[in-house]
């Protein structure tokens, strides 16, 4: 009888049955840890409470039946990128390769370039206030009944220009302190 002895991603259902299971093993980790899928991140403000929840979180994924691969993992790093972010020092930041992109991004000329742009700087709409709204021209492009070849008008560029310029314009968010 054979078994498997990893969690076989190909299976239906398998990613959201492993977050649940990521998710009920950091539960009493809230506070400092969080995880997508197996990427973990772990947080704290001082070297000596990093390695405590360090210690505290591999415990509790060893208790659970779970290793960490160590050449997979980074250790007390000031700064670290996580699911497109770069997190430390108490800030988020876009990763530089993608503000870099969003920088060199040509004004689209089809549906589909207008639908790759707002999906690459939506993914960071965090970081400008008012996204939805400063988007909406390019958005009205996308219509079910607009033409393929999209008809580019001064509020589009407007729009355009101006999430180029917040996203590239070193936008950062900061962790609120709760001490």
């Amino acid at each position: 009888l054979y078994h498997f002895t990893r969690m076989p991603f190909g299976l239906h259902g398998a990613p959201a049955t492993f977050q649940r299971l990521m998710d009920r093993i950091l539960q009493p980790h809230t506070r400092y840890a969080a995880a997508y899928l197996d990427d973990v991140v772990i947080y704290g403000s001082n070297w000596d409470e990093h390695l405590n929840q360090v210690a505290a979180v591999l415990r509790d994924l060893r208790a659970a039946g779970l290793t960490a691969n160590p050449r997979k993992c980074r250790i007390g790093r000031e700064e670290t990128t996580y699911l497109g972010y770069t997190l430390g020092r108490g800030q988020v930041r876009p990763l530089v390769g993608k503000v870099q992109a969003l920088q060199e991004y040509q004004a689209p000329t089809t549906k589909r370039q207008v639908r790759q742009f707002l999906g690459l700087a939506g993914y960071y709409r965090r970081f400008v206030p008012h996204f939805a709204t400063i988007t909406a021209p390019l958005t009205e492009l996308l219509t079910k009944d607009s033409p393929r070849r999209v008809g580019w008008s001064d509020e589009c560029e407007t729009a355009f220009r101006t999430i180029k310029e917040r996203l590239c314009s070193e936008p950062v968010l900061f962790s609120p302190d709760f001490h």
